[in-house]
């Protein structure tokens, strides 16, 4: 029997269990425009329209997450789970920024409701938050709410770990940096997480600055402590540790001391010489330099020693007479300004070499100032001493006892000896060893 075709116009299905219409796999799709079908394969209803199939679903909904932010530099991954509606197997999650967008890693549907998604944290950048997360179904149907995740990474420290700080002296104001960077830009502040900053100095909470005057240490002190900066809801620790320095350095004796080569920064010596460097606690860096023609041919003699008493050889000056004028012995204190208040230096044993014509100078910056001196060079600043003694007034003491260090401050002093420098004719100036060596650190 041959079918017929019924045209039936604006039909209206009564009915209430609803009307069925054509079944079939997506294989099984028909290409006629306005076809409407239940595909099995999918388990939704779909129509044609022409150039493509349309699914008629639901879409799903994102109406919050478990996270706020991600520190895009921490490493590994970040997981987020994310709350909705109408969630089905196969969705996508995906983070939406202001010019570009990923998938998570994986997407794992717990329920309609809720889904683990995980990313690399490093696929969040700041440059694109806030991010919007979306979510889609396979049914290409998707949802999303934006501005659920910003970017918020740990500040990161400038200043290296460690001593910060070097040559802090009590009683001199002192101003010392730290500093950290956000990569975000958020405004960073600091806080003393453990430990304690030295006494007299205190933390500028805004810049990272320590400053202040540190208090009297009867020995050098170290403090330990570590700061912390915080950016937004970010943090980083790190340990330093400030030594304040004593500023009285008593008998600095040539065992502190070790011998460099010549021509160091910072000496005034009108000739060469060599230095040499202490490595002591609180005295790093100190030098001095003997300018002699001659000085060469003693270069294996120190002149301070190690016992603070003076030693079996001596240090050749330039010659006789006149020449000897240009015979100094200078100590260069690497940059610290300081006041001698002790020193002993020792004529060569013999009634020929009493010194005669010798002063103690420093370097007011522009020129050599006597402080004290004998015979020739007689005459001595408020405060200030220089006495002979011992056979041939072979010891001759120098001596600061007045209350006024900071007039007479400087990072160069030097002994200075004239031209009638001792009795003899000889070009013998200088016992080896200058001892009992004390100054009083002032800036």
């Amino acid at each position: 029997m041959a079918l017929t075709r019924v045209k039936i116009t604006n039909f209206s299905d009564q009915g209430t269990e609803g009307t069925k219409i054509a079944l079939g796999t997506t294989a099984q799709r028909g290409t006629t425009q306005g076809q409407i079908r239940f595909n099995s394969t999918t388990g939704l209803a779909e129509y044609y329209t022409g150039t493509s199939m349309k699914i008629i679903d639901t879409p799903p909904t994102v109406s919050s997450i478990d996270i706020s932010e991600v520190d895009s530099q921490a490493g590994g991954n970040q997981t987020v789970v994310i709350t909705g509606t109408n969630f089905a197997s196969g969705a996508t999650a995906s983070f939406v920024g202001s010019s570009a967008s990923f998938d998570a890693s994986t997407t794992t549907v717990d329920s309609s409701t809720q889904i683990t998604a995980v990313a690399p944290k490093s696929s969040f950048l700041n440059a694109q938050e806030p991010y919007t997360v979306k979510v889609a179904n396979s049914s290409g149907l998707s949802g999303e709410k934006t501005g659920l995740i910003n970017v918020d990474t740990a500040p990161s420290w400038s200043t290296a770990a460690g001593n910060i700080g070097a040559g802090t002296i009590e009683g001199i104001a002192a101003s010392i940096s730290t500093s950290a960077t956000d990569p975000d830009s958020d405004t960073i502040t600091y806080s003393v997480q453990s430990g304690s900053l030295p006494g007299g100095l205190s933390l500028n909470t805004s810049s990272g600055a320590i400053t202040g005057t540190p208090s009297s240490v009867s020995s050098d002190t170290t403090s330990n402590f570590t700061l912390r900066a915080t950016a937004g809801s970010k943090t980083a620790d790190r340990a330093f540790n400030i030594v304040v320095l004593n500023d009285t350095i008593t008998d600095h004796a040539s065992s502190n001391w070790t011998e460099l080569s010549t021509g160091v920064s910072g000496l005034r010596a009108e000739d060469t010489g060599r230095a040499i460097t202490s490595s002591s606690s609180g005295s790093t860096g100190y030098l001095y330099a003997i300018s002699s023609e001659n000085e060469s041919a003693q270069s294996g003699y120190a002149w301070l020693t190690s016992d603070n008493n003076e030693g079996a050889n001596y240090w050749r000056g330039n010659g006789t007479g006149s020449a000897q004028a240009g015979d100094n012995l200078e100590m260069w204190f690497a940059g610290r300004e300081v006041t001698i208040t002790n020193l002993k230096i020792y004529s060569y044993n013999s009634s020929n070499y009493t010194f005669s014509d010798v002063q103690l100078q420093y370097w007011n910056g522009s020129d050599w100032i006597k402080v004290v001196g004998i015979n020739g060079f007689s005459g001595a600043s408020s405060g200030w001493s220089w006495s002979q003694s011992g056979g041939n007034n072979r010891v001759n003491t120098i001596q600061y006892t007045g209350s006024s260090h900071s007039s007479f401050k400087s990072t160069n002093w030097r002994i200075n000896y004239g031209g009638n420098v001792h009795s003899g004719s000889d070009d013998v100036v200088h016992q080896n060893g200058a001892s009992n060596l004390s100054f009083k650190i002032l800036g």
